[in-house]
């Protein structure tokens, strides 16, 4: 090759990846500024994936479209409103309960530093200085269960947003075949036809199954609160049902923070620890043996893509970016699969490949 061609060829690699950067640069400007449109945007088109067959069904028996239509957005908003009051009567109990903790507090502060007097004595060490209630901090407790219902409550007011999104996509639904015939070849058209399809089929097996496995979750773990006595078992199942869409860290931090909670509670540890082991029972169960069974389709996700879709959309989006994380992932992934060349991009995507079992 002559130089100048193996000049202007590097030149034309440059360019190409100065403008991919600064394309990147300007999609996360855009995401991260029109986050309180995107959020419920996001929230509508997964929702709307999972109720279209239903729409797409009332509509084949020539049911009218505002009727399916006003049915299925009343039904989800009578649930989120049931929803919200219920979680709002307790987290409002439960942040006005936090003052009559402080007694409790108190003892477990006597506690540590006896026990920590204890241990540092025969090895020589000075706690004179040690202030307990630094690392046994009631507020920061308040504080994080408050951060978590802004956020839950920003959502509801929103709601209305979600509705009206959803109200126009659904509307929609199953005139995309249609529009797409006559616009291309049959050839083309049937080829579009078959890959939207799997998309929103994968795309609808995954959500469905997650929220499934989520709600399980979330029931068994109150159910099992509210059998020991502890109390707000009904936030607390809310809480695991929307910590469950955010893997691994979720169903640790929905456990732990349920745990201290009956650790203030209850004046001794017997009641707190058999709720740990129970709820840590319940996650390994419903995660190693019924997900796999409720998940037709294995995302297969990189654990390492898993953890940087938290970072990212958790940093853009705060909590609801969090929890929206892996549904959207999977989503790219699967549209990756059944796109014509970015199969490679969902290899990449998925994780490392078992080896044959000799």
């Amino acid at each position: 090759m002559p130089l100048s061609l193996l000049k202007d060829a590097i030149g034309s690699k440059a360019v190409l990846v100065l403008i991919s950067i600064i394309a990147a640069f300007l999609v996360g400007v855009t995401l991260l500024e029109l986050r309180t449109v995107l959020v419920p945007f996001a929230v509508a088109l997964l929702l709307s994936i999972m109720f279209q067959p239903l729409v797409v069904y009332f509509k084949r028996k020539r049911i009218p479209t505002y009727l399916t239509l006003t049915a299925v957005l009343l039904s989800l908003a009578i649930a989120l409103g049931l929803a919200g009051l219920v979680v709002y009567q307790s987290a409002r109990s439960l942040t006005t309960s936090i003052n009559h903790y402080e007694s409790r507090i108190d003892e477990l502060v006597e506690q540590a530093e006896s026990a920590a007097a204890r241990i540092a004595g025969p090895l020589g060490l000075d706690v004179e200085d040690l202030d307990a209630s630094r690392v046994i901090n009631l507020s920061f407790f308040s504080g994080l269960v408050s951060t978590g219902l802004g956020s839950f409550f920003t959502f509801l007011a929103n709601a209305f947003l979600v509705l009206l999104f959803m109200l126009f996509i659904l509307a929609s639904s199953g005139e995309l075949a249609t529009k797409v015939r006559r616009a291309y070849p049959e050839e083309v058209a049937e080829r579009v036809e078959i890959v939207t399809q799997n998309i929103t089929r994968g795309v609808r097996r995954y959500l469905v199954a997650k929220t499934f496995v989520s709600g399980l979750t979330g029931v068994l773990v109150g159910l099992v609160l509210w059998i020991l006595g502890v109390d707000f078992p009904v936030f607390w199942g809310f809480i695991t049902f929307v910590f469950n869409f955010i893997p691994n860290i979720g169903s640790i931090a929905a456990v732990v923070l349920a745990f201290l909670a009956a650790v203030l509670q209850f004046h001794t540890l017997t009641t707190p620890l058999i709720a740990l082991a129970s709820m840590a029972v319940i996650q390994m169960v419903v995660g190693n043996w019924v997900d796999p069974m409720v998940m037709a389709t294995n995302l297969d996700l990189s654990p390492l893509l898993v953890i940087v879709s938290l970072i990212f959309w958790g940093w853009l989006w705060g909590i609801a970016g969090a929890v929206l994380a892996v549904p959207l992932t999977a989503t790219i992934k699967i549209i990756f699969e059944n796109a014509s060349g970015m199969q490679p991009l969902a290899v990449l995507m998925g994780s490392a490949p078992k080896p044959p079992s000799t």
